[in-house]
């Protein structure tokens, strides 16, 4: 099947480009099928030499071979299917455990395309789609048909896709333009945000812990002298560091100590939090994602170019935090200190829903990361 054009029509906007099964190079190319015909043709050569077949037979023997590699080699043939969009590009294959892979073309470092003699022979090739700052290929599309023509679509399609926007600057000055995005991730506790940083991460963007660093904070000596001579040595645990859990109760039931510790600890973060950014994009990351649930409440989301909103039903927080040990009470307590989740979810600018399994959530959050490249905007701040 040849690769399929898609429609211009407003209403087939969303079509693929290009939707084909891999060429029939598939059953040449492929090393279980040409060995295994290869065999066959010499065992029977073999047989027919030394008298134990008749050519009649071997040619029975050969054509029951090529059968048995058909029954084989069809079904998958069948199941494996690639698409190209504007904004992304999909491969699909497995019979019994189906696999789906989408990567934005944005994340698309270089598209590389191979191209043996027999696959040149069949105007295929296999194309390979590495993704930004990482060594491995996100998506490799093998035996594409007019694999020269989708490697040029590729080409273009990716080029636009990376092209950034301009970067606004207080007081409306263009800065230079920018090589990633810097996202911000926010989300109720419990819904998931730590596995759409995963995906994230696996997708090329250097993920930053807003969490880990705060902790890391309170290692420091001068936020340790602070932290006793506010609270006492209540707040230090036996091997005379600061006990975070101490620190927790306190400021989660009094919001004047929960504002005091984020006026010292916050200013830390964020200047930790720079150089990073500027390192990840040196790098060829294809972005930056800041965790941190006080994201709105610190000021943080001035520094992105977008926040995305991880959202999930309020049962299934409930059951994920009822694993780490937490009471539905701990839960409320602990959200009631935050931003109310509505106003997040208003100020962000995508939602991705964490309610089903993992495959179905890298597809989202590939999804909404595609969105996020193609309508390019100014910084938040």
């Amino acid at each position: 099947m040849r690769p399929t054009a898609a429609a211009s029509s407003p209403q087939q906007a969303a079509a693929p480009l290009v939707s084909t099964h891999p060429s029939i190079a598939y059953f040449f190319v492929r090393p279980p099928s040409l060995v295994l015909a290869l065999g066959v043709f010499f065992v029977g050569l073999a047989l027919v030499t030394l008298g134990v077949l008749s050519v009649a037979a071997a040619m029975a023997w050969t054509l029951l071979a090529v059968g048995v590699v058909l029954l084989i080699q069809v079904p998958r043939w069948a199941f494996e299917r690639y698409e190209v969009f504007e904004d992304r590009a999909i491969g699909r294959w497995g019979i019994f455990r189906r696999v789906v892979r989408e990567i934005p073309l944005g994340m698309v470092q270089h598209a590389v395309l191979q191209q043996s003699v027999r696959e040149r022979f069949f105007d295929a090739g296999t194309i390979l789609l590495p993704s930004a700052g990482t060594a491995e290929y996100a998506l490799v599309m093998r035996q594409m048909p007019m694999a020269p023509k989708v490697m040029e679509l590729l080409r273009g399609l990716t080029e636009r896709g990376r092209a950034p926007g301009p970067a606004a600057q207080p007081g409306g000055a263009s800065a230079s333009p920018r090589r990633g995005l810097v996202l911000g991730l926010v989300g109720g506790i419990g819904a998931g945000k730590s596995s759409v940083a995963r995906i994230l991460e696996d997708m090329g963007f250097l993920v930053m812990d807003a969490d880990r660093s705060a902790k890391e904070a309170l290692d420091r000596p001068d936020v340790r002298g602070a932290l006793v001579s506010w609270w006492g040595e209540r707040v230090l645990g036996p091997d005379g560091r600061i006990d975070r859990r101490a620190v927790g109760d306190i400021v989660f039931a009094d919001p004047a100590e929960r504002r005091r510790l984020e006026e010292l600890v916050h200013p830390i973060v964020k200047a930790g939090r720079g150089g990073l950014v500027e390192r990840a994009f040196e790098e060829g990351r294809s972005g930056v994602v800041i965790d941190a649930p006080l994201l709105f409440e610190a000021g943080s989301d001035a520094d992105c170019d977008a926040v995305i909103f991880v959202d999930a039903p309020l049962e299934q927080r409930r059951a994920r935090v009822r694993s780490r040990g937490w009471s539905d009470e701990e839960l409320s307590r602990r959200e009631a200190a935050q931003l109310p989740l509505d106003e997040k979810k208003r100020r962000s600018d995508a939602v991705v829903v964490n309610d089903t399994d993992l495959e179905t959530l890298r597809r989202r959050v590939a999804g909404v990361v595609s969105d996020l490249i193609a309508r390019p905007r100014p910084r938040r701040g």
